[in-house]
């Protein structure tokens, strides 16, 4: 990349740690709440912009086998589903929507009790 440190990761860590650290305590509860919420967009842009296109590219290859088609989507998937053209009892469209759920929830939120079962 052609730009210097800090990169886009680093600059909303350290947003995300001055929020933290010193305005938290600093705001009173009902903001503390609004506050929260913004620490959370934070590390879910810093989880995308970190692990999204591997995690996409790991979906869209199962998609595009199952599919058959080199141009597949989610959109196309939902579809065939939609239409009955793909089965729901297919194995390798039940282990792709695991896929699907386990990556979005690993980008989401990470630290969900059921999404932390799966991936043990």
């Amino acid at each position: 990349m052609i730009f210097d440190k800090p990169d886009s990761v680093e600059l909303l860590d350290a947003v995300n740690h001055f929020l933290n650290e010193k305005i938290k305590d600093e705001v009173p509860p009902h903001l503390a709440f609004k506050l929260r919420i913004v620490e959370n967009v934070l590390n879910i842009v810093s989880r995308e912009i970190t692990l999204g296109e591997k995690l996409s590219n790991e979906v869209i290859k199962d998609l595009r086998e199952l599919i058959e088609k080199d141009t597949a989507n989610i959109k196309d998937l939902a579809l065939l589903i939609k239409e009955e053209k793909l089965d729901l009892q297919n194995e390798d469209l039940k282990n792709l929507l695991v896929k699907l759920s386990k990556n979005k929830i690993s980008i989401d939120n990470p630290n969900y009790s059921t999404f932390k079962k799966l991936i043990d």
